[in-house]
């Protein structure tokens, strides 16, 4: 799959030469992190090996990335995207669109999961302040692309501006694990999902819900259950709650809000995630808030946010020992953590942005959090993060 995609995004290029239909850009992170705590790997997110362990990193934030736009009649064009970091080349779209009216049009394809208000410029960092979108909600969100459908509708009425998208799909990926448990494969399947935002003077509101089947697959979980299901020394009841917990075909839904208002040079935007799982694994929700000035070519801000686990574990299955793991199971899963940032853009050139930023991450004791990765993952603990990033568009 990587060497496919390379040869995608090196071959479009040589395709394009001399062709005015058909417009290429590009966008990249040269970042760097820090934090000193050797017995601790940051991750920016769960789909990463490698991140900063004691030491300064260039895995957690530096990508490179090509887009490429083929109109190839009137009303019809071809979007295809892809970028490489330290955990792979990906290619993150590939579809088809087709303009109904001026206001209503159809992809068919590989599309960005709209779960959230930046979910489109997720990799693409020159477009937001942030050295990294907030992880406490976008960090718990499991993919970021999917394979299928969507609709589009966008109107001006009353000095209001509305879009709606509808979207139907399926999606697999894979969420890296500790050395105990390995990874977990993530698949979704009837994906359906609704979101609409609205925009009037300097105000935006956006909201969004996502209905999937989702089976998550782990060698260590899912062979522990197998095992369960053939003895004989467990009632039919017992098994009957053991395949509520079973993480394989179950009903997951994800609700969330976002706002951001403009006050002159001032903004103030935020956002809210509410995941439900039903089993084993843990649900969650989370937000963020931030608020920021752009001064000429700084933009000073600051974020703070949260995420929060709820345990699914709620019915015994009235055996010491299974009862014992099951609890093991939730607590590995259980997410909970608050962090403060502070940073500042300093916008080089109209297409160049440096940025710097702090934070401090600090699990709360009721589970663990999701960027920090450790040998003993119960015992609460924080670190503080350095970063510093170079974003780039052309």
């Amino acid at each position: 799959m990587k060497k496919n995609i390379a040869f995608v995004l090196l071959m479009f290029p040589l395709i394009s030469m001399g062709q005015d239909n058909i417009s290429i850009y590009g966008f990249g992170t040269l970042g760097l992190t820090y934090q000193d705590n050797d017995d601790i790997v940051y991750r920016s997110n769960m789909r990463m090996s490698k991140g900063s362990q004691g030491n300064i990193s260039l895995q957690n934030d530096s990508r490179l990335g090509l887009q490429i736009d083929w109109q190839m009649q009137p009303n019809l064009s071809f979007t295809v995207q892809g970028s490489a970091d330290s955990s792979g080349a990906e290619l993150e779209w590939a579809n088809l669109k087709y303009n109904i009216t001026d206001d209503l049009n159809i992809k068919i394809g590989k599309m960005r999961f709209p779960t959230a208000m930046y979910s489109d410029i997720l990799k693409v960092s020159y477009s937001y302040d942030w050295v990294r979108l907030p992880e406490d909600v976008y960090g718990i969100l499991p993919l970021t692309s999917y394979q299928g459908a969507e609709v589009n509708y966008q109107t001006l009425h009353k000095g209001m501006e509305y879009h709606v998208k509808f979207y139907c799909g399926k999606s697999k990926d894979t969420m890296v694990g500790g050395d105990k448990v390995g990874d977990y494969d993530i698949d979704l399947k009837h994906t359906v999902g609704l979101n609409m935002s609205i925009i009037f003077d300097d105000f935006e509101f956006y909201t969004g819900y996502t209905q999937t089947d989702i089976t998550i697959t782990n060698a260590e979980i899912n062979n522990y259950f197998n095992a369960l299901y053939s003895r004989d020394d467990i009632s039919a009841k017992q098994k009957s709650i053991l395949k509520y917990y079973d993480p394989r075909n179950k009903k997951t839904n994800y609700l969330s809000l976002g706002f951001k208002y403009s006050y002159k040079n001032a903004y103030l935007l935020g956002e809210y995630v509410n995941m439900n799982m039903d089993n084993i694994i843990s649900d969650n929700y989370a937000w963020y808030l931030t608020a920021g000035y752009h001064i000429d070519k700084f933009t000073p801000h600051i974020t703070y946010s949260k995420v929060t686990g709820r345990s699914n574990y709620n019915i015994k299955v009235d055996d010491e020992q299974i009862d014992k793991d099951l609890q093991e199971m939730v607590q590995r899963t259980l997410t909970s953590q608050k962090h403060i940032s502070i940073g500042v853009r300093y916008d080089i050139k109209d297409n160049i942005a440096l940025k710097t930023q702090y934070d401090h991450i600090e699990e709360t004791g009721k589970g663990r959090g999701i960027s920090l990765h450790k040998e003993k993952p119960y015992k609460a603990t924080d670190i503080d993060l350095f970063s510093l990033s170079m974003d780039f568009a052309f």
